[in-house]
Order: structure tokens, then sequence, then C-alpha cells
């Protein structure tokens, strides 16, 4: 039996804070510290990483167990429907769930979702091989390998060989979650078209074009949803530069007029 981690901060509208592969929900205090300010947080590590990995053998993880984690986890805690804020794969899982279960999102603000299903054909084989050899290192008991591999995939040979020891060190103990992310196992684009809540999906345009591109094919499928670009933010802003997102994420609630 896998316990799911979270954590609670913050008074207001419940938002529930859906981290990135290889990251975990302490890697976004700062991030939700400044959502506190307006929402109750709830962050979250996704089943196989931070204090929700487990013991066992790492393996995929379907996004219907993430999804079933987190209605568990909403009725625990009483949310009613959310605010979901979610970075990369966690961007991925939040408009899952608001595809499935409608009633517990009341909108989502997905920051750059690699939503490979819906990436342009070159990008589908580079996101497959990466699983592949992500899962080949685990399978030789090497977790560390594991995690590295799938960095070296999706940042680059310069991004692994310019980490510090300590970073190389929290990588390293990330593999579990990146076995569980790497296949993108069960998303179901068809589905998208269900949703109907307020979807705002954001992307850098210091990122690579691949999110944006994305972005713009997740737009064309859900009818509720919108592309912003912001300006001078990448991949790891979420990370790295909380307030600019935090306050991207107060100015789409307000845009949309919650209740």
């Amino acid at each position: 039996m896998t316990t799911i981690h979270y954590q609670r901060s913050g008074d207001g509208p419940p938002l529930l804070l859906l981290h990135a592969t290889l990251s975990s929900s302490r890697q976004l205090r700062a991030f939700a510290s400044e959502l506190a300010r307006r929402f109750s947080v709830v962050s979250v590590d996704r089943r196989g990483s931070g204090m929700s990995a487990s013991a066992a053998r790492a393996v995929p993880i379907d996004v219907a167990t993430h999804i079933d984690d987190l209605v568990a986890l909403a009725r625990a805690e009483a949310l009613g429907p959310a605010v979901v804020v979610g970075h990369s794969y966690g961007a991925c899982v939040a408009l899952e769930l608001a595809a499935r279960q409608p009633g517990s999102v009341a909108a989502v603000f997905a920051y750059e979702p690699p939503y490979g299903p819906l990436a342009p054909p070159r990008a589908q084989q580079h996101m497959a091989q990466v699983a592949s050899r992500t899962l080949a290192a685990a399978a030789g008991g090497d977790m560390t390998a594991a995690a590295l591999v799938f960095m070296e995939g999706v940042s680059g040979s310069a991004a692994v060989a310019s980490l510090s020891p300590a970073a190389r060190a929290r990588i390293g103990r990330a593999g579990q979650g990146a076995v569980a992310d790497a296949t993108l196992s069960g998303m179901r684009p068809d589905g998208l078209g269900e949703i109907r809540c307020p979807i705002r999906i954001v992307s850098g345009r210091a990122s690579a074009p691949l999110y944006a591109e994305i972005a713009d094919a997740l737009v064309e499928r859900i009818p509720s949803a919108s592309h912003q670009r912001l300006e001078g933010v990448g991949h790891m802003a979420p990370i790295l530069q909380p307030a600019a997102i935090a306050a991207a994420v107060t100015a789409f609630v307000d845009e949309v007029a919650l209740p």
C-alpha cells in the first residue's frame, strides 16, 4: 500500500498543486507559498515521487492511478471543486483529472504539459526513446542512472554535466519518479473534448518550442482552453521564478471569475 504525501497551506479557495517529473512538492515550496497568499494550497507528492515513493520495484504508473489518488485526497480533505495547477507531467495529470472527474475541478492552470499523444511525430518518437532508455536503466537496478538518463533525454547532456554534486544526488533519488512518468501511460486525448471548466495552457518563451506546439494542439482539442505565452520564463519557472507563475495563476482565476 502506498501512502500519498501532501501538505496544506494558506486560506481561501482550494488549489491542488502537482509537480513535474524528477521533482516533488518540496521543490515547489516557494511556489506554494506564493499561491497560499490567495488559496488553500494542497501540494501533493504524486505516487512514485518525493515522500510518496515506495520501497517496491519502480514501474510505470498509469495516469488513472494518479487520478484515483487525487480523488481520494480531495475527498479526505473535503476540497470540493478545486483549481488544479500542474507543472510539466503534473499538468498532464491535471488535464486528465478535469476530463475524467469534472466534479473535482473548478479550473486548470497547466504549465508546459508534455502531452505526448498530441506532440509532433518527431517528438513522440523521441519521448518513446527516452522512456525506453529510462526503463532499461532501471531494469539494471540503478535508479540514479534511470533518473539521469531521463534528464539527459529531456534536457540534454549539457544540463546533466552542469549539475552540482548536491543536485546530482537529488536527481538520483528521483529515479522511481522518472520510471513512473516516463512512458506517459494511459493518457486519453479523445476525452479532452469533454472538458468544460476553464483551462489555461501556459508556455514560456524561453522554453523549447515543443511546449508551445503541444499547447496549441491542446487548445484545438479542449473547447474551454486558451494558450498564454509568458516572456522571460522557461520550463523550470514554477521552481526558479515562482512569483511570476503564481501571478499568472491568480490573474487567470480572476479572469475566469470563479465563484
